[in-house]
């Protein structure tokens, strides 16, 4: 059941992300993204945010904490969950100008509904991954889902079949005896944090009446998220909520064309503001049709036209908005000369993505441990939310939380956090050389991945504490909490679980390039201008670089060397296919005070040398690299880049 959970919560963001698919400028990859961070960042802070209301209104009141979480409930708990929605959005787009300039209002709608819809799952797998074990009788299966009875109440987990023919389905239904449960319900916080991002880019934008329309937006979100809780919590109480929860209950009816409308407002938006800039950069436009250069080199081709749109759809935003575009312009202008000069099947022949190969270097299988123990450490998780979720095999999570496997799970519960500890660390001392990439896109990413380790790290930790502290791995997270009281039937082995499940989150996709090792293939292109088309394009930005420059077909090209080596390759007559490293090199470059400015850690100091050589390991010649150099700086850009 949790994997369809997390199939539905991620279905309806890649619905709305195909319906802007002619506007959004964020990839796929990002929206999944997003989703963590509403599983791990805005659930983790909705739910501090909530204890320090609650407990300290009971401490300065003396109100008992029923009453007190009751009133929250539909007061002050829905404008706490709304704020923390669109908070990790924010602080994107107010730390980073790139973000802010690169990025559409449809890619702000789409961000917010992935993280809206990220939390709608933290909820669905804190209250109901534990059902399975207390419905052995439940009938149904993977395709046409599950059904559980509890006194007048239906519960219904929605299977494949149904799942696949909604629209923005959540991950649970709930119904009643008497009128049932349907087979699918909309995503709530996915439609009204739809709304709520397209209120944040209109706040950001200049002028009055659009800054106006976006903080109404921002707090219809909350009406609408406060009226439903009235509505449950509170059905007799009057104020003002109690006075607009009618209207607003006949309007909710349509809820699910919320994302829709506020899609078709910013794709309008959006549409103009790239109408202007297009005809202001005629210079960005392909001789060849983007649509015939997909079918080149399948399937790499399509992926890179596609890319290509993305990124100029960056520039064209960042044009209208008055920023600088000088880095990101010379980039999609590459990109644009390498499509057109790569334009025949020829090219395409022999090109290959770099096939992994743990023992190239004297490093091993060592050099996969980054991939390997988050893998292992999955095991625990891989048990309980996808074995131990099917009713047929719920006596899994039974086993887990018994006296004779919490020693194991605790095991690998303080290992998963000293890793995950390890690589937040890593990632913060990155970041600076991540946020002067060109493209908006790495810089997400990073910020995403660092704000999903930060809430995944404080649950476990808090976890772990609940868990020691208390009667055990069995013993709810809190109790009397809004976030629809999903923490109080959540266990702390679910939290336990869930941060290990963010070692993955945290570390995946690597990267076609970091997977393979790096410089299989990049080692014989030139750094700088795979740091341009990297910024853009990823692992495939090698891909394009080796058949724009004549290596698709086997042979080298007229601008092989020189885009290889520069100026350099007017010194060879030949080839320089031996040529290797030189030990003095890689001391002049580790030891400077350049890279140690750069990369403070001195084991990714190290790495840094291992993944320059990766490359001439394979027999390629290595040029000269000047601390301090644009070829260094480009070296170190895309490998800061690929390990990230």
């Amino acid at each position: 059941m949790a994997v369809l959970m997390m199939i539905a919560a991620c279905y309806g963001v890649w619905q709305l992300a195909i319906l802007s698919s002619w506007t959004r400028t964020v990839r796929f990859g990002v929206l999944l993204l997003a989703v963590t961070v509403g599983l791990y960042g805005a659930g983790v802070l909705s739910v501090f945010a909530q204890l320090l209301y609650t407990r300290g209104v009971v401490a300065l009141t003396d109100t008992p904490l029923p009453e007190v979480v009751r009133t929250a409930s539909y007061t002050m708990d829905p404008f706490i969950e709304e704020l923390a929605k669109i908070a990790p959005l924010a602080l994107l787009v107010l730390l980073h100008k790139r973000i802010r300039a690169q990025w559409g209002l449809t890619d702000y709608v789409l961000v917010a509904a992935a993280i809206g819809s990220g939390f709608t799952l933290a909820e669905a797998l804190l209250r109901f991954s534990n059902e399975a074990a207390r419905m052995p009788d439940a009938q149904g299966g993977i395709v046409s889902g599950w059904t559980e009875m509890s006194g007048f109440s239906l519960t219904y987990f929605p299977g494949l079949s149904s799942i696949l023919t909604s629209w923005l389905p959540a991950p649970v239904v709930n119904g009643d005896l008497f009128a049932g449960a349907s087979d699918s319900a909309t995503n709530p916080h996915l439609v009204l944090s739809a709304l709520a991002g397209l209120g944040l880019g209109l706040l950001l934008r200049k002028g009055w009446k659009l800054r106006l329309a976006g903080a109404a937006l921002i707090f219809y979100a909350w009406l609408d998220h406060a009226s439903f809780n009235q509505r449950i919590a509170a059905p007799d109480d009057g104020g003002v909520i109690g006075l607009v929860a009618g209207p607003m209950k006949v309007i909710g009816t349509v809820g699910w064309l919320y994302p829709l409308l506020a899609l078709a407002a910013a794709s309008y938006l959006d549409f103009v503001a790239a109408r202007t800039s297009k005809r202001a950069l005629p210079d960005v436009q392909t001789q060849v049709s983007l649509l015939d250069f997909a079918t080149k080199g399948l399937p790499w081709t399509p992926l890179i036209a596609w890319r290509f749109v993305l990124a100029r759809r960056n520039l064209y935003f960042a044009h209208a908005s008055g920023r600088d575009t000088a880095d990101l312009h010379r980039v999609v202008r590459e990109i644009r000369d390498r499509i057109d000069a790569s334009n025949t099947a020829a090219a395409w022949s022999n090109v290959k993505p770099p096939l992994p190969n743990p023992f190239a270097s004297g490093s091993g299988i060592r050099r996969y441990l980054p991939l390997l123990v988050p893998l292992v450490l999955l095991v625990p998780a891989f048990l309980y939310f996808v074995v131990g979720t099917i009713p047929l095999t719920a006596g899994v999570q039974k086993l887990m939380m018994s006296a004779f496997a919490t020693p194991v799970i605790l095991l690998f519960s303080l290992v998963g956090l000293a890793w995950l500890g390890w690589r937040l660390i890593g990632m913060l001392r990155q970041r600076r050389q991540l946020a002067a990439a060109p493209s908006a896109e790495l810089i997400a990413k990073g910020e995403l991945q660092l704000i999903t380790a930060f809430g995944a790290l404080a649950t476990g930790v808090t976890s772990l504490i609940i868990g020691l502290t208390g009667s055990g791995l069995d013993q709810p997270l809190v109790s009397n909490i809004h976030i629809l009281d999903a923490l109080g039937r959540g266990v702390a082995l679910s939290g336990l679980l869930l941060m290990l499940i963010a070692l993955a989150l945290v570390l995946f996709p690597p990267g076609g390039l970091a997977l393979a090792g790096g410089g299989m293939m990049a080692g014989a292109l030139s750094p700088a201008a795979l740091a341009g088309l990297g910024a853009a394009l990823g692992a495939l930005g090698a891909l394009l670089m080796h058949a724009s420059s004549g290596g698709g077909s086997g042979g080298r090209g007229d601008d092989y060397w020189e885009d290889k080596y520069g100026d350099e390759a007017n010194k060879y007559e030949d080839a320089p296919r031996n040529e290797r490293m030189s030990d003095a090199n890689k001391q002049e470059l580790q030891e400077s005070g350049w890279l140690k400015e750069k990369v403070p850690d001195t084991g990714t100091r190290r790495e840094f040398m291992k993944w320059l050589e990766q490359g001439h390991k394979q027999g390629e010649a290595h040029v000269h690299l000047r601390p301090g150099s644009p070829e260094a700086e480009a070296a170190l850009q895309e490998f800061l880049a690929e390990t990230l």
